[in-house]
């Protein structure tokens, strides 16, 4: 059985007017590449392909009118302070119910503290965090 802090929800569990209200769980993986690749693939099977994907030399471009699902963001100690700045304030008015799964090779935790990550979006992609 899959483990319920990282299950992802289909779209015809959110019929359910409790389940509509919960927000999804973001999930933080780190470690190395390949690892948080592997992971990746693994939570993803079922779930078919995610809403959104942002890779590091890409700029972060947000759907207008989210809907159910799964949102990627690959090495996302990289963004840059504008891209970070977007993502908190689409997240904190348009995405009830999408999840974040995000990736990074190096600890956030230090760059959070020298003010090179946001430290609001930390909290909301660091729900749980798996370390690989």
């Amino acid at each position: 059985m899959a483990n319920p802090a990282i299950a992802f929800t289909p779209d015809s569990e959110y019929d359910d007017p409790l389940l509509m209200r919960m927000p999804p769980v973001n999930v933080l993986l780190t470690g190395g590449h390949g690892a948080t690749r592997e992971v990746l693939a693994r939570l993803l099977r079922d779930v078919g392909g995610p809403i959104l994907a942002w890779y590091p030399a890409e700029r972060l471009v947000l759907p207008r009118h989210p809907r159910v699902g799964t949102m990627i963001l690959h090495e996302v100690g990289m963004m840059s302070e504008e891209d970070q700045l977007r993502l908190l304030d689409w997240l904190e008015t348009r995405s009830r119910r999408i999840q974040i799964v995000s990736t990074t090779s190096s600890p956030l935790q230090p760059s959070v503290e020298s003010g090179g990550f946001n430290d609001m979006l930390y909290f909301r992609l660091n729900t749980v965090r798996i370390d690989l």
